[in-house]
């Protein structure tokens, strides 16, 4: 808080020469703030272009798991297929069968807890940049 003196103290030349000089030292000060916070701003554009960055390899992660969920999911519908075949004149299962679910269920469980940690990073991720948003969108 400034260390300007009363209306009542404007009576003496003192008193006006004391708030000059305490008001040049807040401009001085404020000054100060200023440059400090356009280096952060320049700083801040430098990091946006790393977000940018990050946020297109994201979408390219997102697609790649996408692509993921499809083929695991051709291979789930075609190993279907192969049990249900495997199993109209039998009902024994073979080693092989036995071997083939223990992959596709390994494979499912892989791609399930991949679905959650890249799910977890994304709200994580969105939160962030809604926040960012509303204190940028918000008036000074």
């Amino acid at each position: 808080m400034s260390d300007t003196v009363t209306n009542f103290d404007f009576d003496s030349a003192a008193a006006m020469h004391h708030d000059h000089r305490q008001w040049e030292s807040d401009v001085s000060m404020w000054r100060e703030d200023i440059d400090n916070w356009k280096e952060a701003h320049r700083s801040t554009f430098e990091q946006l272009k790393r977000i940018e960055e990050r946020l297109r390899e994201h979408v390219a992660s997102l697609n790649s798991h996408a692509d993921q969920l499809d083929s695991h999911e051709a291979h789930t519908l075609q190993h279907e297929h192969a049990v249900a075949a495997e199993f109209r004149d039998r009902t024994q299962t073979t080693e092989r069968s036995v071997a083939d679910h223990a992959k596709e269920a390994k494979e499912h469980e892989r791609l399930r807890d991949a679905h959650e940690r890249i799910k977890k990073h994304h709200h994580t991720a969105m939160a962030h940049v809604a926040m960012l948003t509303a204190t940028l969108d918000a008036a000074m």
